[in-house]
């Protein structure tokens, strides 16, 4: 069984994997939405309200939706990574506290 201090270092390590996924996601988001911006200039006027009129499919055109798709799989990609890294951080707290 590691020791406790072990745990700790690993956990740290997880901890530095998910900001480097966030900063990962970021860049990605970041790409998509520049380029998102060239087709549909409204998206600064405010991403929320424009993805839920994007969600409503008023008046979209196939290319707007096609990277709207793809923004909404890089952040299920990135959330369900995270997610993993968060579980055995979770796990391994638990057992950290049960030596």
């Amino acid at each position: 069984m590691p020791a406790k201090e072990e745990i700790e270092s690993q956990i740290m390590d997880l901890w530095d994997e998910i900001f480097t996924l966030e900063d990962k996601r970021k860049e990605e988001l970041d790409i998509k939405y520049a380029e998102w911006r060239k087709v549909e200039p409204r998206l600064d006027e405010g991403r929320d309200e424009f993805v839920a009129h994007i969600e409503s499919m008023k008046g979209i055109s196939d290319e707007s939706l096609l990277i709207y798709k793809e923004v909404k799989e890089i952040k299920v990609r990135y959330k369900q990574e995270m997610d993993k890294i968060r579980a055995k951080i979770d796990e391994m707290n638990k057992e950290k506290e049960m030596m």
